[in-house]
C-alpha cells in the first residue's frame, strides 16, 4: 500500500490576526523544504495566537504525519475537524494516519465521511486498500470500481483492483486488470510481477516466465521475480534454468526463506548429477559444521538413487545438530522407503517432539502409519498436518491417497480438489484427481484434468508415459490420439508415445495405422513388451488369432509381470472358444493385479461360457461392487448375458453402460445387435445408425445387412 502523500498549501492573509497567518506561511514552507519540525513549531504559534483556526492543527496534524508521528497528527485532525466538519482533506488525512496506524476500522470510517463531502478517486482508492488490511476484498474490489469510474485512465486503480481480485482468487479477472495497466503503465515492474503470480496461480508458467522476465528487466534487482520464475521453471520440469535462477537470487537476497530448499529440490531433479553434488559437496567444505547444509546434500543424493550416502548426510546433521527436525523428518523417509518401518517411526517421532509445527513430520509419519495399516492414525497426523498449515497441498494428496486407497472415492476427490486449488499446476495431482473422477463416473471431468496436464506442459516423459495408460484404460482414445501426437512431435525417440498413438489408431478402427506404429515402437525398443501385446490386441481384432497369440506370448516373455499381455490373451482364447484356458489367463492377470475389476469381469465372460453360472454371477458381482460406475463392465456383463440368452438382461446392462458412456459407439453396436436378436428392427436400426454417427466401421456393415 502507499502512503499517502499530504499536500500543503501556501494560504493569503485573511480572516484572522496577520501574525498567525505569517507563522503558516511560514510553516508550509519549511514543510514544502521537509523541514518538519521547524513547521511544526510554527504552526504551534500560530495555534498559539488564534487556538480557534483549524487550518493551523490540519498543517501541524500533516508535519506529524510526514514524521510518522501519527498519534500526535490523529489528534490534531481531530481537533481540525472540531474547527471544520467540511474539510474532507481532514478526514481523508486523518484515514490515512489511522491506516499507518492498523487501525483499519477507524481509517475506513473516516474514508468514508471524506467520501460523502468529496468523492474523489483516490479516497475510494485508500479505502479500497484498508478493506483489503482487513481482508474484506470484495469490499476492496468495489470500492476500486467506483474509483476507476472517477479515474478509467489511472493505471494503479487497475493494478490494486488486480491485487485484491487475487486475493479472492479471481486470477482471471486479475490478469484482465493487470493488462489494463499494462497499457497504461507499460514499464511498471511491480505490476509485471504481480500478473506473472497470477499467471502462475493458473498454471499458466510459460506465461509466468515471461511475464518475470520483463519484471526483471525492469528491476534487476527483484529476487522475488527470480525465485518466483525459477519455481515456473521447475513446474516445467526445466530444472537447468531453474537452478540458475535459483543461485541468482541467493546473491540478491540469501535470507530468503526456502530458497536452499528449492535449490536443492532442482538440483535433485535436474539430470546433471555431478552438478548437484559438486555444489553441496562445495558447500559442506565452506561450513562443516552447517547441519543444514547436509540435510540438502542428503535430499539430493536420495533423489539419486544414492541411499547410503543420504544417510550418513542425514546422520551427520543430526549429529552436528540433535535438535534438527528436518533431518530427523528426512531420515525417517529414507527409512520408510527401506521399508524399515520401527525405525522410521522412532525418527518421526523425534522430528515430531522436536517441532510440533513441522508438518512434514507429521506427514511422513502417517505414511508409516499406512504402511502398517494404522489408518487411524496416520489420519490423525495427516489432520494435524493440515492444522498447522493448511496451505500445504501435499497433506491433502496423502490424505486423498488413503481415502483412494479406501475405495472412498468422493473424499479423495475433495482432497485432490483442495490440494489443486492450492497449487493448480501439480500434474501429478492433476491425474490423481482425474483417475478418481473416473472411479466416479465423472468422465468429462477427467478429460479436463488430463487436458490440463498437457496445457502445463511439463518436460517429464514418465508423467506422460502413466498419462497415456490412464487414458487407455478409459478409453479416450480421441483425446489420446491428440496428445501422442503432440508428444511424438516434441520426442520422436519415445517408443512408448507410439505405443500409445498406436493404441488410440487401434481402438478409433485405424488398424492398419496402429500396426504400423506398434512396429516403430518396437524398433525404438526392442523388448517392449507393450507393443508386442498391443499388437497382439490389434491382431485379434483382425481375427488373426495365431498372430495375436505370437505377439503376446513375446511380450509375456519380455515381461511376465504384464498383467494387460495375460487379459489379452484371455480374449484371445475366448475367440478361439478355448475358454478353460482363457479363464486361467485372467486368473494370472489378478494374480499380478488384484484390483483390476475388468479382469474379474472377463473371467466371468469365460465362465458364461463353460457354463459355469455361480462364479460369473460372483465374479460379476465382484466387479461392479468394486467400480459400480465402470460402463465396460456392463458391457462385458451384457455379453455375457447374450451367452446365457438372456436378452432383456444384456439390453439392460447395455442400457447403463450407455448411461455411464454416452459417446462410446461400442455400446449402442452391442445393444443393437441384442435388438436384433429380439427381432426389433427399429430398435436395432436405430442403435447401429447411432453407433455409425460416433464413428464404428463395424456397424456400418451391420447397418447394409439389417437397415434395408
Amino acid at each position: 500500500m502507499y502512503k499517502l502523500a499530504i499536500l500543503f498549501f501556501l494560504v493569503p492573509f485573511y480572516c484572522v490576526a496577520q501574525t498567525a497567518e505569517t507563522y503558516i506561511q511560514s510553516g508550509n514552507t519549511k514543510a514544502g523544504q521537509k523541514n518538519y519540525k521547524a513547521a511544526i513549531a510554527d504552526f504551534t504559534k500560530a495555534i498559539q495566537l488564534n487556538g480557534n483556526n483549524g487550518k493551523a492543527f490540519f498543517y501541524r496534524a500533516n508535519a506529524y504525519n510526514d514524521l510518522n508521528d501519527y498519534p500526535a497528527a490523529i489528534d490534531d485532525y481531530t481537533r481540525s475537524i472540531a474547527l471544520d466538519a467540511t474539510n474532507a482533506y481532514a478526514y481523508f488525512y486523518r484515514a490515512n494516519a489511522y491506516n499507518a496506524s492498523k487501525n483499519y476500522t477507524e481509517a475506513i470510517a473516516d474514508f468514508t465521511r471524506a467520501i460523502a463531502i468529496k468523492p474523489l478517486a483516490e479516497m475510494y482508492h485508500y479505502r479500497a486498500n484498508a478493506k483489503g488490511s482487513l481482508g474484506d476484498n470484495a469490499a476492496a474490489i468495489e470500492d476500486f470500481n467506483k474509483a476507476i469510474q472517477l479515474e478509467p485512465n489511472n493505471a494503479s486503480l487497475y493494478e490494486y483492483r488486480g491485487v485484491a481480485k487475487a486475493n479472492v482468487k479471481d486470477n482471471e479477472g486479475a490478469i484482465a486488470d493487470y493488462d489494463m495497466a499494462a497499457k497504461l503503465d507499460p514499464n511498471n515492474s511491480d505490476l509485471i510481477y504481480y500478473r506473472a503470480n497470477s499467471k502462475g496461480n493458473i498454471a499458466d508458467y510459460k506465461g509466468a516466465i515471461a511475464d518475470y522476465t520483463r519484471a526483471i528487466t525492469l528491476n534487476p534487482k527483484n529476487a522475488e521475480a527470480v525465485f518466483y520464475r525459477a519455481n515456473a521453471y521447475s513446474n516445467l520440469k526445466n530444472y537447468k534454468a531453474a537452478i540458475a535462477d535459483y543461485k541468482t537470487a541467493i546473491q540478491l537476497n540469501p535470507k530468503m526463506p526456502n530458497l536452499y530448499k528449492y535449490l536443492a529440490n532442482a538440483l535433485s531433479n535436474n539430470s546433471d548429477k555431478k552438478e548437484a553434488l559438486d555444489y553441496f559437496a562445495k558447500a559442506i567444505a565452506l561450513d562443516p559444521k552447517n547441519a543444514d547444509v547436509y540435510v540438502l546434500s542428503g535430499t539430493v543424493k536420495n533423489s539419486q538413487g544414492d541411499k547410503q550416502g543420504a544417510m550418513a548426510d542425514f546422520t551427520k546433521a543430526i549429529e552436528l545438530d540433535g535438535k534438527s527436525s528436518d533431518a530427523y523428518q528426512n531420515r525417517a523417509n529414507l527409512k520408510v522407503d527401506d521399508k524399515n518401518f520401527e525405525d522410521a517411526e522412532e525418527d518421526a517421532d523425534k522430528a515430531v517432539e522436536l517441532n510440533t509445527n513441522n508438518s512434514y513430520a507429521y506427514i511422513t509419519r502417517a505414511r508409516i502409519k499406512v504402511a502398517l495399516q494404522d489408518t487411524t492414525q496416520a489420519l490423525e497426523d495427516i489432520n494435524q498436518a493440515i492444522k498447522i498449515n493448511a496451505n500445504n497441498d501435499y497433506a491433502y494428496v496423502v490424505r486423498g491417497n488413503i481415502a483412494f486407497d479406501r475405495k472412498d472415492y468422493k473424499s479423495a476427490l475433495a482432497d485432490y480438489s483442495k490440494s489443486i486449488e492450492i497449487n493448480p499446476g501439480n500434474s501429478e495431482t492433476l491425474l490423481k484427481r482425474g483417475t478418481t473422477l473416473i472411479k466416479l463416473g465423472d468422465r468429462t471431468g477427467a478429460v479436463k484434468d488430463f487436458k490440463k496436464i498437457v496445457a502445463i506442459g511439463a518436460d517429464d516423459d514418465n508423467l506422460y508415459g502413466r498419462l497415456i495408460k490412464e487414458m487407455t484404460v478409459t478409453r479416450f482414445y480421441n483425446d489420446l490420439l491428440g496428445l501422442t501426437n503432440a508428444m511424438i512431435a516434441r520426442n520422436d525417440k519415445s517408443a512408448f508415445y507410439y505405443v500409445g498413438r498406436g493404441i488410440a489408431k487401434q481402438h478409433l478402427g485405424d488398424a492398419p495405422g496402429a500396426i504400423s506404429d506398434y512396429n516403430l515402437a518396437m524398433k525404438l525398443d526392442t523388448a517392449s513388451a507393450e507393443a508386442y501385446h498391443n499388437r497382439g490386441a490389434t491382431k485379434l481384432d483382425l481375427k488373426d488369432y495365431e498372430g495375436a497369440l505370437q505377439d503376446v506370448n513375446k511380450a509375456i516373455k519380455l515381461q511376465d509381470k504384464d498383467d494387460e499381455a495375460f487379459v489379452i490373451r484371455g480374449k484371445i482364447k475366448i475367440a478361439q472358444k478355448n475358454y478353460a484356458g482363457a479363464v486361467d489367463d485372467f486368473n494370472s492377470a489378478l494374480f499380478i493385479n488384484l484390483d483390476n475389476a475388468r479382469v474379474f469381469a472377463y473371467r466371468a465372460l469365460a465362465e458364461s461360457m463353460l457354463p459355469d453360472v455361480t462364479k460369473m454371477n460372483v465374479d460379476f458381482a465382484y466387479a461392479l461392487k468394486q467400480e459400480p460406475k465402470n460402463d465396460e463392465i456392463y458391457s462385458i456383463r451384457a455379453m455375457a448375458k447374450l451367452n446365457q440368452k438372456d436378452i432383456a438382461g444384456a439390453i439392460t446392462d447395455y442400457d447403463q453402460a450407455i448411461t455411464l458412456s454416452p459417446t462410446n459407439a461400442d455400446w449402442y453396436y452391442g445393444r443393437g445387435l441384442a435388438k436384433q436378436a429380439k427381432q426389433d428392427k427399429a430398435g436395432t436400426c436405430a442403435d447401429l445408425n447411432k453407433a455409425v454417427a460416433l464413428g464404428s466401421k463395424a456397424a456400418a456393415a451391420d447397418v447394409a445387412k439389417y437397415c434395408r
